[in-house]
């Protein structure tokens, strides 16, 4: 494993991982900011007319800001597209936003400028202002990081690339032996803006599961546990036809793509924190899923210290998505404890979209459910988890069988409140409120849409 502190940088590192201890965790009770000083950023993604996918979100991302009496007020109609601010990016932002609500974070995806995080400070309606320096992430993590706000004041940016399958013997005998990943991972101070740390590293699965043509093929959304010593980052496994493949036009095997095998059991990338050093991959027995989401956070630190971690593409028929545990004690998945949404709905297939951790073992999942066709999903909706006695309560939405929450990216809390954005593709919404404490749901300002276009995140 190769790491390396940048040389222009190693006092500001130094000075980040010495305040790591002071560092807010997150967003949850017990900010302490008072309602005249928290500002409710939204989001929405552009249709780009010339893609046959309706709402695919590729021509951009406009945000603008509401106070907190705003955002609660059912009379107040806002439309961030005529009103808002564009974001920097050719494609969909990748935008993260300090707990305070006070900055938002945006790494750009794809394009000229793809990998280049801005910070803005945030002042109400479309007043967002660049802050402190342009950051070009690009030459570590792509055109295209997955990225987020790993622990207050910190952001992680990730890549995992697939290398070539290695194989032995001439055709037409060739014989699998395995593929690995390319892994690199960097540290962004966020309120100084500046990379802090780099590291890049090969990340096989154990010998057994490269054997069998299982390989990382995508990891994401990593998070800082309650102690700062560790990162967790979440993967997604593939896996090849070791005895399957078709001769390319160079003379070489091309291994076929094997869909039909058990998936890989639920696995995270660990590393040492903030050195970035000892890569380990553990393995859940509890579910075969994926732990890297889909551009929302998936994991978060617990009150009780533990990491709880959702899952999603289990896939129809193998018991829907679930939410796993990290234990704070022994740094690894807690196998005795799982929470299913299949079971505490009464349902069957559901797929967590995503999710937020609101403290105390309680928690708010946006999911949808496989329709039983392929891996295609539809619906959207809102369920209040308890994760202490695992059971949980949906609540009912305006058009909950056309919602698509499949490209959201955020949902913020401030004192006892949890806001999410709900509008279906094109069409008109609005905010929705839920108390974390006693569960009610209200229904908050207008979000006023445009053909093609939806919301997908608050901050």
């Amino acid at each position: 494993m190769k790491t390396e502190l940048l040389r222009t940088i190693m006092f500001g590192a130094a000075i980040t991982a010495l305040s790591l201890s002071a560092c807010k965790k997150s967003d949850g009770p017990g900010e302490n900011i008072a309602d005249s000083d928290r500002w409710i950023t939204i989001s929405g993604a552009m249709d780009d007319p010339s893609n046959a996918e309706v709402g695919d979100g590729n021509a951009g991302t406009m945000v603008y800001s509401l106070t907190v009496e705003e955002a609660k007020n059912p009379g107040i109609s806002v439309n961030v597209f005529d009103q808002g601010m564009h974001v920097k990016s050719q494609r969909t932002a990748r935008l993260q936003a300090s707990a305070d609500g006070k900055y938002l974070y945006n790494i750009q995806y794809v394009g000229e400028d793809g990998g280049i995080f801005n910070k803005m400070s945030v002042h109400g309606g479309k007043d967002f202002r660049p802050e402190g320096s342009e950051v070009d992430t690009e030459p570590y993590v792509s055109a295209s990081p997955r990225w987020l706000k790993a622990v207050e004041g910190v952001g992680i940016a990730v890549k995992a690339e697939a290398n070539a399958v290695v194989y032995e013997g001439a055709s037409p005998n060739f014989v699998f032996k395995g593929r690995t990943a390319s892994v690199d991972v960097i540290t962004l101070d966020l309120n100084n803006p500046k990379i802090t740390k780099v590291a890049d590293f090969q990340l096989p699965l154990s010998p057994e599961e490269v054997a069998a043509g299982y390989y990382v093929s995508r990891i994401d959304v990593p998070v800082v546990n309650k102690a700062g010593n560790k990162v967790y980052i979440g993967a997604a496994i593939s896996k090849h036809n070791t005895s399957s493949f078709t001769i390319g036009t160079d003379g070489l095997p091309v291994f076929a793509a094997d869909n039909a095998s058990p998936r890989s059991w639920a696995k995270t990338l660990v590393l040492d924190y903030p050195a970035l050093e000892n890569p380990k991959v553990l393995t859940s027995t509890q579910t075969r899923g994926s732990t890297n989401g889909y551009r929302s956070t998936m994991q978060y630190v617990g009150t009780d210290g533990h990491v709880y971690q959702a899952t999603s593409g289990e896939g129809p028929g193998n018991g829907g998505s679930k939410i796993l545990k990290i234990s704070a004690e022994s740094n690894d998945y807690d196998n005795s404890y799982v929470f299913s949404l299949d079971q505490a709905l009464g349902e069957t297939n559901t797929y967590i979209e995503t999710w937020k951790y609101a403290g105390d073992g309680i928690g708010f999942v946006v999911y949808s459910k496989y329709t039983g066709t392929g891996n295609t999903r539809t619906g959207g909706y809102i369920a209040r988890v308890n994760l202490n006695n695992k059971t949980a309560t949906k609540y009912t939405l305006p058009n909950e069988a056309t919602l698509n929450f499949g490209q959201i990216q955020a949902i913020t809390m401030h004192d006892e409140d949890v806001f999410i954005a709900v509008a279906p593709v094109g069409m008109d919404g609005n905010m929705y409120i839920f108390n974390r404490k006693t569960g009610e749901m209200t229904v908050g300002a207008k979000l006023v849409n445009k053909p093609g276009n939806q919301y997908i995140g608050v901050y």
